[in-house]
């Protein structure tokens, strides 16, 4: 009787304890997936701006800028030309202005309309073995139109870059020339994309996935400006894709305007 009763306490014991580690795996498991479940920006409100004010600013870079990098065209030189490209990884006018830096406006959930009034589309076209623009904004889950303009094959890959982590986004082939491929820009963590061609490794461009059409790009003097924006506070952002982000607080004003600066070195 009483090795019958110690065994059943021993087995009791067992399973209690299996069920107690099997929950506990759930909760793990659980708590894994909603750290993995991607992160939704927030929604979106377009709304008439009443004594919007503006920002306004000039992004700089301080020192003697970086050697832009040269890389050697291997193939099809009756399109993509011979010699070395160089990749315009820094440009820096005469004055220290550093061009091709988005600037913008973080966790905005309403305010002015997008600034594409026409329904004109976003096109990301492979001209001359180059990407063109080299630096575009689309807004998030826009589509973009990938265009194939050269005789011949190009292979685009598009990457959402997650701190030092890079997602595919999308990754295919376009052998015929005047190919139109719609892509939606859908991006589960970051707004920074990186483009490349797999096909010719000199090929890059970037893209911007913006979540609000509170953005500018630097001028060739690094000018920039953002109109229309509610008063109140906001963090605003700088992000160059070779020189990382820096960002600072602004106070925006009724009918005002707010200046900010953004100084980038090596």
């Amino acid at each position: 009787m009483h090795l019958w009763r110690a065994s059943w306490c021993k087995d009791t014991d067992s399973t209690v304890i299996h069920h107690a580690m099997r929950k506990g795996s759930m909760v793990l498991a659980v708590s894994l997936i909603l750290l993995l479940l991607p992160k939704q920006g927030l929604p979106y409100d377009v709304i008439v701006v009443k004594d919007g004010g503006a920002i306004t600013g000039r992004v700089t870079f301080k020192g003697d800028p970086p050697t832009n990098t040269r890389m050697l065209i291997t193939k099809n030189f009756e399109t993509c030309g011979k010699g070395e490209r160089e990749i315009p990884e820094v440009v820096v006018s005469k004055g220290g202005g550093l061009q091709e830096t988005v600037v913008y406006l973080d966790k905005v959930d309403k305010g002015k309309a997008w600034a594409n009034p026409k329904g004109e589309e976003y096109l990301l076209n492979q001209k001359g073995c180059r990407f063109i623009p080299y630096l575009q904004i689309v807004p998030r889950d826009e589509t973009l139109i990938v265009q194939n303009s050269d005789p011949v094959l190009h292979n685009i890959h598009v990457r959402e870059l997650i701190r030092r982590a890079r997602r595919t986004m999308f990754n295919f082939g376009q052998p015929k020339q005047g190919q139109r491929v719609p892509k939606k820009i859908h991006t589960i963590r970051s707004s920074r994309i990186k483009v490349e061609c797999e096909a010719h490794d000199f090929m890059h461009a970037w893209m911007f996935a913006a979540k609000n059409p509170y953005y500018a790009v630097s001028k060739a003097d690094g000018s920039f400006t953002i109109d229309q924006v509610p008063p109140g506070e906001y963090t605003l952002k700088a992000w160059h894709p070779s020189l990382g982000t820096k960002k600072g607080k602004v106070t925006v004003s009724p009918n005002g305007k707010s200046d900010v600066n953004f100084e980038f070195s090596k």
